[in-house]
């Protein structure tokens, strides 16, 4: 770490762990506000209420603790016994999935014979890379993409913490109340020598329409595309107590994606089988060892894409008059008492829906490390992003109680969308040029290289670190929260034809967040989380695990 990086972070340290509240005091005025509009909290030091299900998906999820010993209750210790639970699943035959040993669902590695290719029919070989494979233990085990459909209830857990490999899991749109804790997943990367991110679609999970979904101490180390993304209107999702992305390490697991991903680059290095066109001959050429490269290569662009597609602005209706809820309107996002390790962007990122996200700790510091002393990876290396909030097409993301390590831009992006329009098609640029965009960040505390602040994102006018990335249009508007929008007339509209004129646009102002939360201490959030938040962090039972609520239990399942 550069001297002055040290510097800051070792002031804010120091600051961050007194007992008395800080601030940059360049930034004369208090804070405007410290807590979000229409919303009720609770503050307090960790105990075993936290292990209760929260945010949206508290509005739809249920305990599922009264199938044990009953034959609902499936444990499987294979593959194929996994493959069974999901499709057993699928009649209502099972509602827990117990996984009690470590699980490679790559479709080369699962061999399937013709006729169990026919009856497992949900999941699929997931295309090869475009340039072809750099990970030679991908290249082995293949990758599949696993459709999970029709299931009005299943919680997938783990006791220990297990591992699922290379499959990204889609939770489909006919698919309801589904709980997923104390997993690992892993096996969805490789070294992308164009340094563009765009040979292949791999993400761990997508939320593809499904409603009422909790993911709850896991863990997601990087893949190609994104970790857990929603598509097609997926509604009342909570992500909490999860780790994503991985620390900057020169020697990892020989076994990891990183390592054998690298060591085939240094391979095809030292055989003169790269060219200028490769980012890795270049950072070699440059002088950068072979271990600075497999420090720079944890890190991981795209977290939480919601919302597909700027074309889906309402449901679909099919020409049968039947509406498919799919519009991003739906979208209700919560992401709570998350870390994130070395990540670049979309945390997150919403197309007209709703995120609320608090004690969350973001931290890209040993990323930067390397960027800040090995100038070849500065030079060539693409992964320099260091972005959270992103309200795009009307949206509204507020996050409470949060910390941001060495995070550039806590909120990306524009007030107004239409000065916002780079990666948008020209027709929708048009259409949703008068929406505003809501990002607010309260109660929470920023250290990077520009440095220290605790507050809000609407102290001093908007002038602070927070919005290192935002672009405002009328400064006016700070205080004027609405947790939802509406485009007016969209009850009339099809998506098959969307209108030529610009959209118009009511906020929801008296709307109050549908749920009460608890929040950690600012203080206490980073040992906290560091201490709890991943796979394996509390040991519960299997009754345990899967209960949603425990403010009124015994706890006698319960031994943090």
């Amino acid at each position: 770490m550069n001297f002055k990086r040290t510097l800051i972070w070792l002031v804010a340290l120091l600051l961050f762990t007194s007992p008395l509240s800080f601030v940059d005091h360049s930034f004369v005025n208090a804070a405007e506000i410290d807590s979000i509009p229409n919303t009720t909290r609770t503050m307090k030091d960790y105990d075993h209420t936290f292990l209760s299900v929260t945010g949206y998906a508290s509005l739809g999820v249920n305990d599922r603790s009264h199938y044990i010993d009953t034959p609902f209750y499936r444990q499987v210790k294979t593959e194929r016994e996994f493959l069974q639970a999901i499709l057993d699943a699928g009649n209502g035959s099972v509602k827990v999935i117990e996984v009690a040993k470590d699980l490679n669902l790559g479709w080369k590695a699962l061999n399937l014979s013709s006729d169990e290719a026919k009856k497992y029919g949900f999941i699929r070989k997931y295309r090869d890379p475009m340039n072809g494979f750099t990970n030679p233990k991908l290249a082995s085990s293949g990758v599949s993409q696993l459709d999970i459909n029709n299931i009005n209830g299943l919680t997938i857990f783990s006791k220990k913490g297990k591992t699922i490999r290379s499959a990204e899991f889609k939770l489909q749109r006919s698919v309801n109340d589904i709980v997923i804790r104390n997993l690992s997943f892993d096996g969805m990367w490789q070294w992308d020598d164009t340094g563009k991110h765009k040979e292949v679609g791999w993400s761990f999970i997508k939320v593809n329409g499904a409603n009422n979904v909790w993911i709850d101490h896991c863990k997601f180390t990087i893949a190609a595309d994104g970790l857990i993304d929603t598509e097609n209107g997926g509604s009342n999702i909570t992500i909490s107590w999860t780790e994503f992305g991985l620390p900057a390490n020169e020697h990892p697991s020989e076994e990891s994606d990183i390592y054998q991903s690298i060591q085939h680059m240094e391979g095809k290095y030292a055989s003169n089988q790269l060219n200028t066109d490769s980012v890795y001959y270049n950072m070699r050429e440059g002088g950068a060892t072979k271990e600075q490269i497999v420090a720079y290569a944890a890190y991981h662009s795209k977290v939480h894409l919601s919302g597909s597609g700027d074309k889906d602005y309402v449901n679909y209706v099919s020409s049968s008059g039947n509406e498919i809820k799919d519009g991003n309107q739906r979208i209700r996002l919560t992401l709570a008492y998350n870390r994130y390790t070395n990540i670049g962007q979309r945390i997150p990122m919403i197309r007209q829906g709703t995120g609320h996200m608090y004690n969350c700790y973001l931290d890209n510091s040993t990323h930067y490390e390397v960027l800040d002393n090995v100038s070849a990876i500065a030079e060539y290396g693409t992964d320099t992003l260091s972005r959270a909030l992103n309200a795009r097409n009307g949206a509204s993301i507020a996050a409470d109680t949060c910390v941001f390590q060495d995070i550039t831009e806590p909120v990306t992006g524009a007030e107004l969308q239409g000065l916002d329009t780079k990666n948008m098609d020209e027709q929708w640029a048009k259409l949703f040029q008068s929406a505003y965009n809501r990002n607010l960040i309260v109660n929470s505390h920023i250290t990077n290289k520009y440095g220290t602040y605790t507050g809000s994102s609407w102290d001093n006018n908007g002038e602070n670190l927070f919005n290192n990335g935002f672009t405002w249009y009328d400064k006016s508007t700070i205080g004027n929260w609405a947790w939802s929008s509406h485009i007016v007339g969209s009850e009339s509209m099809s998506k098959s034809n969307p209108p030529t004129d610009p959209f118009t646009f009511e906020y929801h102002s008296n709307e109050k967040l549908p749920y009460t939360y608890q929040v950690l201490p600012l203080n206490n959030v980073v040992a906290t989380l560091t201490k709890f938040a991943g796979p394996n962090k509390v040991n519960l039972s299997p009754i345990g695990w899967l209960q949603t609520d425990y403010h009124s239990k015994n706890n006698s399942e319960i031994n943090n």
